[in-house]
């Protein structure tokens, strides 16, 4: 049960390993009547080459080699009553982005490019508590991972720099988004970053399952302050005038079954489950003009969306310190769990990882492919399909549990045929250029983590 809660002690000791879901806690429960205060953390650093077909582009040039880094902390506790009931409150807080300049612009008012310069240095990201036993199983209430991440297999991502592809922080942050691939990685801040209530049960003869319900896609605070009325500012909105774009969902449901195993000395893992959601409805009916988005590639501001659906199974097997795994996601969605409009295709992603671990040394890779609707609509010539392929191979040197040194390596490629990705516009535009249809990228990473 414990697995659910907190991050084994044995994925943490590869500290650079640490993926952007870890939680710096204790794996032990608290003894019976005690309450255990925690503050760990983590800090990574790293040194990068980064390169892509759109690191030259308008008359701007990017310079190859650069830095990434973020500081997580993990701030809360864990307790336990004399009879074993188990609680406790977790969190993680990390640095927030800011536009560039020189140095950390705090509190600043300067405008630049119509953007303030000022940004808030720390943000919530996971904040949640838990309450249950190891017989009924544990209730988590908060902004947190349901089912959905907690319970997939066949995802490795402990090696390199712990982020690779899934970055926030990590080298992936650093590749330009029109060369930056997608996939629909489970732990991602479009699905863990929200109020959620989820259920985990014990374990059963070596099955578990869990529960999750979202009411909206909302995070702590979010959107409570600016609810005069009903109105498209208030977090609980269930339908508006031409909705409310493609990303704010409603009423997300998600289930995992998972299935644990030893034999012979081999492990085995395998969990399969669904995640369904609505978007905001259209209250008016009427159409509204479709608009691409420059940051997620895909349609906003439309109106009469498809619900989202998406089933998934995934496993692995462990071995003598090698790691296999394999996962496929299909399902009624779009890039960034966004949803679709009618006669857009499905997505369909799939990923094989492996890892090996000697000692102080973790070895790891995965490749992923993901192919959605991408920019495809009825009314325009793109391609049915955007194609994404990510590699990522990495490793690690753990010098103590609480130090370690790594290197991750990155390529990647989008492509859609009559979608220009660096201009976010479609073949006939004036500003659309074929090549950018097909971008690629790659990058190589050094770095260290220290966790706490």
């Amino acid at each position: 049960m414990r697995k659910f809660l907190l991050t084994s002690a044995a994925t943490l000791a590869m500290v650079a390993g640490a993926t952007g879901a870890a939680h710096a806690q204790a794996a032990k429960p608290p003894a019976p009547g005690t309450l255990v205060v925690h503050l760990n953390g983590l800090f990574t650093y790293q040194l990068d080459d980064v390169g892509s077909s759109v690191n030259s582009y308008g008359g701007n040039k990017l310079n190859p080699v650069t830095n990434a880094g973020f500081l997580r902390l993990y701030p809360g506790f864990d307790a336990m009553t004399e009879n074993g009931f188990e609680y406790g409150v977790a969190s993680e807080i990390r640095d927030a982005y800011t536009n560039p300049g020189q140095g950390e612009q705090e509190n600043s008012t300067s405008i630049a490019n119509g953007v303030p310069n000022g940004a808030e240095s720390l943000v919530i990201r996971r904040a949640y508590a838990y309450f249950g036993t190891k017989k009924a199983g544990i209730v988590r209430i908060g902004q947190g991972d349901g089912p959905w991440g907690l319970l997939q297999d066949g995802v490795i991502e402990n090696f390199g720099d712990g982020n690779q592809w899934n970055s926030d922080g990590g080298i992936g942050t650093l590749v330009p988004s029109a060369a930056h691939p997608s996939w629909l990685f489970a732990d991602t801040g479009a699905l863990y970053t929200t109020l959620k209530v989820v259920y985990l049960s014990p374990d059963l003869a070596g099955f578990n399952f869990g529960v999750g319900f979202e009411p909206n896609s909302n995070g702590i605070k979010e959107g409570d302050a600016a609810c005069a009325v009903a109105s498209t500012t208030c977090a609980a909105l269930a339908s508006a005038p031409g909705g409310a774009g493609n990303a704010r969902r409603k009423n997300t449901l998600d289930a995992m079954l998972q299935y644990t195993g030893l034999f012979s000395g081999v492990g085995v893992k395998v969990s399969g489950g669904y995640i369904l959601s609505s978007p905001i409805g259209n209250s008016s009916g009427a159409a509204l003009e479709s608009i691409i988005s420059p940051q997620t590639h895909s349609i906003t501001n439309e109106t009469e969306y498809k619900r989202l659906g998406i089933a998934t199974i995934g496993g692995q097997v462990t071995y003598a310190g090698f790691i296999l795994g394999a996962n496929v996601k299909d399902g009624q969605v779009n890039n960034g769990y966004t949803f679709l409009l009618p006669g857009q295709r499905n997505a369909f992603d799939y990923m094989v990882s492996a890892e090996y671990n000697a000692g102080p040394v973790t070895v790891g890779a995965y490749y992923f492919s993901n192919q959605s609707a991408g920019a495809h609509l009825a009314t325009n010539k793109v391609a049915r399909t955007e194609q994404d392929n990510g590699v990522a191979v990495g490793a690690n040197y753990a010098v103590t549990p609480n130090l370690g040194f790594f290197v991750t390596y990155l390529y990647g490629q989008r492509k859609q045929y009559g979608f220009d990705f660096a201009n976010s516009a479609v073949v006939g535009a004036s500003n659309y250029n074929a090549a950018y249809d097909r971008t690629h990228s790659q990058a190589i990473g050094v770095g260290a983590a220290l966790k706490w």
